[in-house]
């Protein structure tokens, strides 16, 4: 019993302790920022393929709003031709 008491008391005991209990800390928290960082990737892999609909669907838009200023601008100088006459 005093080799049970002595291990106990020994500051050596304790700070390998501290040092598993450390690991074990340490090792769960890389854990969960694997797990975080994971997530957050498919995450930022959503958001870009949101974006990348996002900049096509306006393109589109730029597009038709361009044709229809092209088609105005025909038309007012149609207008503009007859009202001359």
């Amino acid at each position: 019993m005093d080799i049970v008491h002595d291990i106990a008391n020994s500051q050596a005991t304790w700070a390998i302790l501290c040092i598993l209990l450390a690991g074990g800390v340490i090792r769960e928290l890389w854990k969960s920022s694997v797990k975080r960082e994971e997530k957050l990737m498919l995450h930022l892999e959503r958001s870009n393929e949101s974006q990348e609909k996002t900049a096509s669907t306006l393109e589109s838009v730029q597009r038709t709003l361009d044709t229809m200023e092209g088609r105005m601008d025909r038309m007012e100088k149609i207008i503009y031709k007859e009202d001359a006459k």
